[in-house]
């Protein structure tokens, strides 16, 4: 189902109404400018912006662009051939209607619209092909690791916290501390179902403890302890020394975060539960080189280990300091 608005002269949607269009899960069809017919259609089930103009003229060309492509069709109830240029706006809802309304700014100055898509390309194409969101399993592994970053900030302060914090460095596990290692894990779903992603990620180091930090998310909308990530990163960050602020940022840089894109990153999360920690014992189920080497045969040739542990069932156990707060007491 489509909703049509006629409008006869919209000059320009928000990020927020671009969002909510995108949001409501209806196709919605708008004239942008009733003098050079240009009209905007919006298709949030495949994160689609098409544009739409009579066809005067020759072709643009898009080819060279992954998430462009160009149409000629015919519009029930309307004489000729249309201009149809989509663009895929997935994770870029407001870059994509930016330059789409560029377009329509250029034909309504009397450019033709092979000229007014290329000049809008040009001038948008640094931002095209930069802007891209995480993954999900990206940014909710990161916000898990923000949170305990945040509590043990609190505890040992910055400096030592951001020396624990090895993450970012693509270390084995994510943190190490004085006394143990931990390894966080998040998840959005309702049991504390966790991807392990190597055979040696839950491998303990020699004569340290390792524990496994359950984190479990939810998606909210306006609850009031809910955060989007860049709210959780400049919490974080206000934290921190200015000595040390240089430090955080090539960590999240190195994570693939970009300031510039914060406003990709709308979604409002809060915690499901309280953490829990489980120690990476010999009764955990872990998948490890030294098990998998005792059982499998011909170990070599089996490469790229990855599966999923449910600790839903397992008995939770209260970690050494500073993580003894963070996660829920055994009592």
């Amino acid at each position: 189902m489509t909703e049509r608005i006629d409008v006869d002269d919209l000059k320009h949607l928000t990020p927020e109404t671009v969002e909510a269009y995108f949001g409501s899960g209806v196709q919605s069809a708008f004239i942008l400018d009733g003098r050079v017919s240009a009209r905007l259609e919006i298709d949030p089930q495949h994160h689609e912006m098409r544009l739409l103009c009579p066809a005067v003229g020759s072709n643009p060309d898009v080819t060279s662009y992954e998430r462009i492509s160009f149409d000629r069709v015919n519009i029930l109830g309307e004489p000729g051939e249309w201009f149809e240029l989509s663009v895929d706006a997935a994770g870029m809802h407001y870059e994509a209607y930016v330059l789409l309304e560029s377009i329509v700014d250029q034909l309504r100055s009397g450019a033709s619209f092979r000229h007014a898509v290329s000049e809008s390309l040009a001038g948008l194409k640094d931002l095209l092909a930069g802007r891209k969101r995480m993954s999900e399993a990206v940014i909710t592994g990161l916000i898990g690791e923000l949170l305990v970053l945040r509590h043990v900030i609190g505890k040992l302060g910055d400096e030592t916290a951001l020396a624990t914090w090895l993450g970012p460095l693509a270390e084995e596990h994510d943190f190490a501390l004085e006394e143990f290692e931990a390894e966080v894990k998040t998840t959005l779903s309702e049991g504390r179902v966790h991807l392990i992603g190597s055979e040696t990620q839950l491998l303990p180091t020699p004569s340290r403890p390792l524990y496994l930090i359950s984190v479990q998310l939810t998606k909210a909308g306006a609850a009031a302890d809910s955060f989007t990530l860049p709210e959780l990163i400049e919490t974080v960050r206000a934290s921190v020394d200015s000595s040390r602020v240089r430090t955080f940022d090539k960590y999240l840089e190195s994570l693939a975060w970009s300031q510039t894109d914060a406003d990709l990153y709308s979604t409002r999360y809060q915690q499901r539960s309280v953490p829990k920690a489980y120690l990476v014992d010999d009764e955990f189920p872990a998948i490890t080189t030294p098990r998998l080497n005792a059982v499998v045969p011909q170990r070599t040739l089996v490469t790229g280990v990855s599966y999923r542990v449910d600790v839903s069932t397992l008995h939770h156990t209260q970690p050494p300091a500073p993580l003894e707060n963070f996660c829920e007491d055994t009592k």
